[in-house]
């Protein structure tokens, strides 16, 4: 029994003597090797790039990501920020970038509010609906209760000063330039007399002009009567009859001659005498009608005429020239002096008496202000559609964000809607897993990431890795150590068997 105790100490002795040699010579000899081996393992076989992109491609791993991202988000937003001048510091690189980020917004801003603007629904929608809302709104108010006491002393005084200024020679030059193209735009407007007149008055003033056709004929008879007509009429007949004698070779031309004979020239005289009393008979015999429908298709065709037609070359500098001399003449400038002064006086009591939409009927039949509404709007719009507004708004808008770079931003999330942060990590999440998924084998390359595995097996504790290893192969060890033992049992049993055998028979 002694020798079988002795053997069985010495058995386990042994063994976990082994163990422990085994453990020192593979963790303290063998470490680089086995740290290569593991990332050799891990790297080719267990976590190879593919599996990896697969692995960030399911969506247990894309809804983790972006719960984690959201959660992140969701802290950063909540804390207080300060100004993006102070996050950006002392740094001429990070100033630089929110100059020129201010001048992008700004410009972005400018360019959207422009294109915005410049919409034809933006004129018809917006500018012609906030001037019709103007205008009932304040139609139904007096202008003497929208302007101050001063005001209106002022207005009684307004058209006298007004004619006497606008008259005045310095500034006759810019007036008649103003009436020429207020006569060029009336013409533009209204291309002939029949367009500015209307079909109605058209109509009335051709009736009336027809129904004048017999006094037009004892005009046109006494004026043909008076001796600078007889005398031209015997010329033209004159001179008509000779041309057509000239074209008709040798007996053309002696006829021609004859004249000039004084009873050629007393039957001329007398057969112009008879045209007036034979105009006067046309116009008022049974071929008045007639002649009424001849002058009242004269009238038409002359109201359908342009201007052009009728008065010359419209765009022209004449029509200003014009103007002028018609207000070179003094009494011309009293009258519209007078004029001026009879209508804007009447304009200002109506102003002071009536309500606006009562004074609107001066300026626009039955009050309609429809035409002058899409005027305005549209010389608003033309005006909001400048460069010089465009520009104007972009350097304001500049200005307001270099005063926000100044302010503290807070908690961004007070001004972010509730479904901007979940937007946010679904963008972010969809970016990084396709971002990891496209670039898995560059990132693992040029990272080294699998070299974490071999460094720290090369800096990790023996005596950790054995208690690691022991912990996981505890029992299977313990078993080794006392087999170890058994068999030294059995040994030191058998010894001494066999050695009580040896002393009894020798």
């Amino acid at each position: 029994m002694i020798q079988g105790i002795v053997g069985f100490a010495i058995g386990a002795g042994t063994n976990e003597l082994a163990i422990r040699w085994v453990f020192w010579a593979i963790f303290s000899k063998k470490k680089k090797e086995i740290a290569a081996a593991v990332q050799r393992v891990v790297s080719r076989e267990l976590m190879t790039p593919e599996k990896i992109a697969n692995r960030l491609a399911s969506p247990q791993v894309a809804e983790t990501l972006r719960a984690s991202l959201l959660k992140a988000i969701a802290e950063a937003t909540a804390k207080p920020w300060p100004s993006l001048e102070s996050l950006a510091g002392a740094s001429p690189e990070a100033r630089q970038h929110l100059d020129g980020l201010q001048r992008h917004l700004a410009a972005l801003a400018a360019q959207v509010v422009s294109a915005h603007i410049a919409a034809p629904a933006f004129r018809s929608a917006t500018l012609r609906t906030l001037l019709e809302e103007q205008w009932l709104r304040l139609a139904p108010r007096h202008p003497s209760e929208l302007l101050p006491a001063q005001t209106r002393d002022v207005l009684g005084t307004l058209p006298a000063s007004l004619a006497a200024a606008v008259l005045t020679e310095e500034h006759r030059d810019r007036l008649c330039a103003v009436i020429a193209n207020g006569i060029r735009a009336w013409m533009a407007d209204y291309p002939t007399p029949a367009s500015f007149l209307g079909p109605v008055n058209s109509d009335e003033l051709t009736h009336f002009i027809g129904s004048r056709t017999r006094l037009l004929g004892d005009e046109l008879a006494g004026l043909l009567a008076t001796a600078p007509a007889q005398t031209a009429l015997k010329e033209a007949i004159r001179s008509a009859v000779r041309k057509r004698l000239d074209g008709q070779g040798t007996l053309g031309s002696l006829l021609s001659g004859l004249t000039g004979a004084a009873l050629v020239e007393d039957q001329l005289v007398k057969f112009c005498s008879t045209i007036p009393d034979s105009v006067r008979e046309q116009f008022a015999g049974d071929e008045s009608a007639r002649m009424r429908g001849l002058i009242e298709t004269a009238v038409r065709k002359l109201l359908d005429r342009p201007w052009g037609d009728l008065l010359g070359p419209t765009e022209s500098p004449d029509l200003a020239k014009h103007v002028r001399a018609v207000l070179a003449s003094e009494a011309v400038r009293d009258m519209v002096r007078h004029g001026f002064e009879s209508i804007g006086a009447s304009v200002v009591a109506s102003l002071q008496t009536e309500t606006l939409a009562e004074a609107s009927r001066m300026v626009a039949a039955d009050g309609d202000v429809g035409p002058y509404l899409n005027w305005l709007a549209g010389a608003l719009h033309a005006a909001l559609c400048s460069r010089d507004v465009h520009d104007q708004f972009e350097r304001q808008t500049e200005a307001i964000l270099s005063q926000l770079r100044t302010l503290p931003v807070g908690a961004p999330c007070r001004f972010l809607p509730e479904t901007a942060l979940p937007q946010i990590a679904a963008l972010l999440t969809d970016q990084v897993t396709a971002f990891a998924r496209a670039n898995i084998d560059e990132l693992t390359e040029k990272t080294h990431i699998w070299d974490i595995i071999s460094d720290s097996i090369i800096v990790y504790d023996e005596k950790k890795m054995e208690e690691i290893t022991r912990s996981v192969a505890n029992r299977e060890l313990l078993w080794v150590t006392i087999l170890g033992g058994v068999i030294g049992f059995v040994v030191g049993i058998t010894q001494g068997y066999i050695l009580s055998l040896l002393k009894r028979f020798f």
